[in-house]
């Protein structure tokens, strides 16, 4: 006999659909009872708290926050915080999107072997997560539309490792990160991210070594490379215009810190990053 706290995927999506999804308003102590399913299921917070119960444990969802459950996962949800929240929730059936969890291989958020992690969304990525919603709510989606969505998640929970500068980073670093990726906040280094973090600079520098084990100015350089390599990737910009405009004024010590980051210098990871380009017709 099925479990009454067991839904199957027939009990969510009656009309056989590809996904199913809801926007579901929870005021304070109102939610789900612990449940599981035969289905896999993607959720976010748009405003508000969430408590939930997962897999024993306890854990507490902040608007912005994203997290991938798998069939068999044990959970239940209810509204925190002093008003609730809104939260939205698709599903979807495992064995249709096989094929996509193939290719991502470790990088799927809902493989077996790995307790899918929250992941904080920054503004640009909410706003991306609200109009999948409103396309995927519309009538007759397709598979190829519950696909493309998917790759876009798993996606966003990919972990990059080493090239992931905001790696172990709290939501509001990880925001202010994003913002201060622009050569107008470059310049500015440390205080810059930390007014856009709206936070002491020796409580970024605490914040950024205890979760890298780094100091913020090492964290700052970081971005700054990665948006220099950009440039001279997609760019003719002069070396010595990309190091000032990032803010690493003394080319010198760019130079060194570029070197360290790529293995190469400036001038020949641009060669190597474009390989062989055709001559233009005259």
């Amino acid at each position: 006999m099925t479990s009454p706290n067991f839904l199957t995927w027939a009990e969510e999506e009656p009309g056989g659909g590809c996904l199913h999804i809801a926007r579901h308003s929870l005021p304070k102590g109102g939610g789900f009872w612990v449940h599981t399913h035969d289905f896999a299921e993607v959720l976010w917070v748009e405003s508000g708290e969430l408590e939930q119960q997962r897999n024993g444990r306890s854990e507490r969802l902040i608007s912005g926050d994203l997290l991938c459950l798998r069939p068999n996962d044990v959970h239940g949800a209810r509204g925190g915080g002093s008003h609730g929240c809104v939260i939205v929730n698709l599903s979807f059936e495992p064995h249709t999107v096989r094929d996509l969890a193939l290719r991502c291989g470790p990088r799927w958020p809902w493989r077996e072997d790995a307790e899918p992690q929250v992941r904080h969304l920054a503004p640009a990525e909410r706003e991306r997560m609200h109009g999948w919603a409103q396309d995927l709510a519309a009538p007759g989606q397709r598979t190829l539309d519950l696909d493309c969505f998917l790759l876009d998640v798993a996606r966003l929970c990919a972990d990059d490792g080493p090239a992931d500068h905001a790696a172990g980073l709290p939501g509001w670093l990880r925001e202010a990160l994003i913002t201060f990726a622009e050569p107008c906040y470059l310049r500015g280094g440390v205080p810059a991210l930390a007014r856009l973090a709206d936070r002491g600079q020796a409580h970024l520098n605490r914040t950024v070594r205890a979760s890298q084990g780094r100091r913020a100015t090492d964290l700052v350089n970081a971005v700054r490379l990665a948006w220099a390599a950009t440039q001279l990737r997609m760019s003719d910009r002069d070396v010595g215009e990309v190091a000032e405009t990032c803010g690493l004024t003394h080319l010198g010590h760019f130079y060194h810190l570029f070197e360290h980051a790529f293995g190469t210098t400036p001038a020949r990871y641009r060669r190597a990053s474009r390989g062989a380009i055709p001559r233009q017709a005259s």
